[in-house]
């Protein structure tokens, strides 16, 4: 068994795919609302038989590893390379990434050991992270390191790499050694791999808090959420989202293993999509000063895909908290007090746009209209974000009952694809595709094969040439066009019986029969009518009328 046949005997299709769409039991399939196109009634349909998807709106089709390419944008070998590492497979030579990458990987690992070494020898930074109680075992676990301020470390990675290479890594910037003096975070990508670095500065004279790896063909954070590769193993019910590195260890260091953080970035689409393949359900705790409320304010999109709340801290001094300086100045188990009373997202949402716009509840009949106005279209804003018309429509509910106004949903336009209508002679090729071996039924194929146009003619004629192939292997020797046709095809008809089948097959041929003599014996009434006397006509439209009754008569 190949790597890619592994995969998919490894992923069901209908599992893989319920991690971006909502996908509902309907008959044989599953449908949903198609992530590739905007619409109102489901359209998306998955066969968990054949391991197939195909959208009857936008004609999307294809298998498992075709989805994951469509909707993650990745080419065909990515795609393969990251469903292995995910399911812990062997990625042979074939789909490993590219050399480039490789050695930009090699260039991160190279710089954390020489940055972990480094630590060791430095009383400086230890001095630092005592202070911040990082315990021994807690700063191997994250790998953190220490960057010296001199020209050490561009010294080590020459020896191995090129100047050009290095600054294509991030790690250096035109042979200057930009994280000079600080304490480095490796940042990993879910699979473990040190794709790039964040560095806390140590010292007065040093301008940023921290700084990032740019963004390179490996490091992206809108595709990184730090320390995730290690809370996945230790999400049962929620996963916590926090801001900064250090709150992430902190709370590992704690026992609350299932945290990870966004980088200073909002949430994603790929983050959430990420984050869904372990839970559903997700804490927010950002910091509790105005620019952390204001970055939890900026991911409304997790409305409507994930289960959010916030853990606020209800404190007097509460102006600079974070989870890291609550939990030392208090206790792990007042932190997972906080958890357990933690607001629901959209409640946190609805309450800070009332407060920045100095309203409150109880007294929005007596505030002025413009600011009721203003809070009111804000809230809605943030609820027309989300896709689902019904979670949408629950949302503008509850959103009615906690302003206790009567506020009007706009009205949802989707891109409606006019419903297609099908021909016997799809249905006909619907059976084929599910069972080839009702060919025999046919007796001149090829005479038959002109009852199809186009496409159809052409699945037909390839039908009969393969006979004793499967579905899938068919579908693989055709080109993209035609396999969505055959997919489309292939969920026209319910699966059946093969006594129900074959009984269904005949009376659509017998019933596709029936329609070509009554066309030929109107062509022949039409032609007789223009030449009367023709005998041979009178005496075709004799034999097509004769033979048009037995058919009925069968």
């Amino acid at each position: 068994m190949n790597l890619v046949e592994e995969i998919k005997n490894r992923l069901d299709i209908v599992d893989f795919i319920n991690r971006y769409v909502n996908l509902k039991k309907s008959g044989n399939n599953y449908i949903g609302l198609c992530p590739f196109h905007s619409e109102k009634t489901p359209s998306f349909t998955v066969n968990k038989d054949k391991q197939f998807f195909h959208c009857f709106g936008c004609g999307e089709s294809g298998d498992l590893i075709t989805f994951y390419m469509k909707i993650e944008n990745l080419d065909f070998k990515e795609a393969v390379r990251n469903l292995a590492l995910e399911l812990g497979l062997e990625v042979n030579s074939d789909y490993e990434s590219s050399k480039k990458e490789n050695l930009l990987l090699d260039i991160n690992k190279f710089a954390c050991e020489f940055f972990q070494k480094k630590l060791k020898n430095s009383d400086f930074a230890q001095n630092y992270i005592e202070k911040r109680q990082i315990k021994q075992e807690t700063q191997e676990a994250f790998q953190i390191g220490y960057n010296p301020n001199d020209n050490s470390l561009l010294d080590f990675l020459l020896k191995k790499y090129s100047i050009k290479l290095l600054n294509e890594s991030g790690i250096v910037s035109n042979a200057y050694n930009i994280f000079a003096g600080r304490l480095m975070f490796p940042i990993s990508d879910e699979y473990g791999k040190i794709v790039g670095f964040a560095g806390r500065a140590l010292h007065d004279n040093q301008k940023a808090k921290y700084i990032n790896t740019k963004e390179t063909s490996i490091f992206s954070k809108q595709r990184l959420l730090y320390g995730f590769d290690k809370a996945k193993t230790y999400i049962k019910d929620y996963l916590i989202i926090c801001e900064g590195y250090f709150d992430c260890i902190r709370l590992h260091q704690e026992g609350l293993q299932c945290t990870s953080a966004t980088m200073g970035t909002n949430l994603s689409d790929y983050h959430i999509r990420l984050i869904k393949r372990f839970t559903n359900k997700i804490y927010f705790n950002f910091d509790s000063d105005e620019a952390g409320i204001k970055a939890m304010l900026k991911n409304t999109k997790v409305l409507g895909q994930l289960d959010a709340y916030v853990i606020e801290f209800n404190l007097k001094d509460s102006q600079k908290e974070d989870p890291d300086s609550f939990v030392m100045k208090y206790s792990i188990q007042e932190y997972k007090k906080l958890i357990q009373n933690a607001k629901d997202y959209f409640s946190f949402l609805e309450e800070k746009i009332l407060k920045e716009h100095n309203l409150q509840n109880a007294r929005l009949s007596q505030s002025q209209p413009i600011s009721v106005a203003s809070a009111v279209n804000a809230i809605k804003s943030t609820i027309d974000n989300i896709s689902d018309p019904v979670l949408k429509s629950l949302y503008y509910s509850k959103a009615r009952r906690l302003l206790n106004l009567n506020i009007a949903q706009k009205n949802y336009i989707s891109q409606e694809t006019p419903k297609k209508t099908y021909t016997k002679s799809h249905y006909i090729i619907s059976y084929l595709l599910k069972d080839p071996f009702l060919l025999d039924w046919i007796e001149d194929k090829e005479e038959f094969a002109n009852n199809f146009d186009g496409t159809l003619k052409e699945i037909f004629l390839k039908l009969t040439q393969s006979k004793d192939v499967s579905f899938e292997q068919f579908v693989s020797t055709v080109d993209k066009q035609t396999a969505s046709v055959c997919y489309e095809l292939y969920l026209l008809t319910q699966e059946e019986s093969i006594s129900q089948k074959r009984t269904n097959f005949l009376m659509l041929i017998n019933a596709l029969e029936l329609e070509k003599l009554k066309k030929q014996m109107h062509y022949y009434l039409k032609k007789i009518a223009q030449e009367p006397n023709n005998e041979e006509l009178k005496e075709l439209y004799r034999q097509t009328k004769n033979k048009l009754q037995r058919l009925k008569n069968e």
